[in-house]
């Protein structure tokens, strides 16, 4: 999900548990089908990079998050979750960056607008393809542009992975800002029913937390999703090497990155320099950032105002 980063990067390319896959075990993908395993032969044990390996070239961290609505029983696989996260590692500062599944008109290339939901635009690319993989790679590469910024990598959860990785590290503590009632949730007979107030909640609780949407916004929703990132950023720096196994189970399953598995040492330090307290949160919403589409729930991005974020919050290392 440093945020989710830490959560998903961490556990993703963490170095391997006693028992655990190997970096050429199957993956499944967002169309639920496995990848073959590659040939079982031992290779060369490589050494664990360096922060310095794993920052780009403007010298910081800068993953894409996409949280994928795939599962049993529906069509397709839409990313309603797009955030940006990044972390100066020098700083400590960490920031994210949500772009609304509804954003139309999105910049990828010269001259080329995205004119459908930015949250179909990964699926497109894999039903074109059918490789996950190849589609990520695309998807990196148009934010990129669209952003005007550098982007590194790229990580994709479903719904079953967010759910898992959240109970793998004993659940996550969120303050609820009001009370928040969505029966549209599959959890339980009633649904979503949380208090204001600081709350504990497990796997399925957070996802549910995470895609309500009913009772506020999309947008609303987009911060909730910030905040559960962040709780699980600090509980895996909270419990430290303690849950890695649990966690490199889990995210060999149902995480697809292209973070390589040697990050692992620079990645946990990183999350030690990150300052989780102060991660500056923004959802690309209408007003300064997007403006509505009349007749429609979609937006379009305000361009200029959107990179000139970007180049503040994501600026180059110096």
């Amino acid at each position: 999900m440093l945020a989710l980063v830490i959560l998903l990067a961490v556990s993703g390319c963490a170095e391997l548990a006693p028992g655990s896959a190997d970096e050429d075990a199957p993956q499944r993908g967002t169309s639920g089908t496995k990848v073959a395993k590659a040939d079982p032969t031992p290779k060369p044990t490589k050494p664990p990079l360096q922060v310095a390996d794993l920052v780009g070239e403007d010298g910081r961290l800068t993953v894409l998050i996409l949280g994928s609505d795939f599962r049993e029983g529906v069509i397709g696989s839409r990313t309603d979750a797009v955030i940006v996260a990044s972390v100066n590692p020098r700083s400590g500062k960490v920031a994210l960056v949500s772009l609304p599944r509804d954003t139309v008109n999105v910049p990828i290339a010269p001259g080329v607008v995205y004119p459908g939901r930015i949250n179909s635009l990964f699926w497109e690319y894999e039903r074109a393809s059918g490789k996950p993989k190849n589609a990520l790679k695309k998807v990196k590469r148009d934010l990129a542009y669209a952003f005007d910024t550098e982007i590194d990598y790229y990580a994709l959860v479903e719904f079953d992975g967010l759910i898992r990785l959240v109970n793998s590290i004993g659940g996550v503590d969120v303050r609820v800002a009001q009370k928040l009632v969505d029966p549209t949730m599959h959890l339980g007979q009633s649904g979503l029913k949380l208090k204001k107030g600081r709350r504990e909640l497990d796997g399925k609780t957070a996802l549910a937390f995470t895609r309500s949407r009913h009772s506020d916004s999309d947008y609303d929703r987009s911060r909730r999703q910030h905040q559960v990132l962040k709780a699980a950023a600090q509980k895996v720096r909270k419990r430290g090497a303690e849950q890695l196994g649990a966690l490199v189970d889990v995210a060999r399953k149902k995480v697809v990155t292209d973070l390589p598995l040697r990050a692992a040492p620079a990645l946990l330090e990183l999350a030690e320099r990150a300052d989780l307290d102060k991660v500056r949160s923004v959802v690309l919403e209408p007003g300064v950032y997007a403006r509505p589409l009349a007749g429609t729930y979609t937006i379009t991005p305000r361009v200029p105002a959107q990179q000139q974020l970007f180049d503040r919050l994501m600026k180059p290392v110096e």
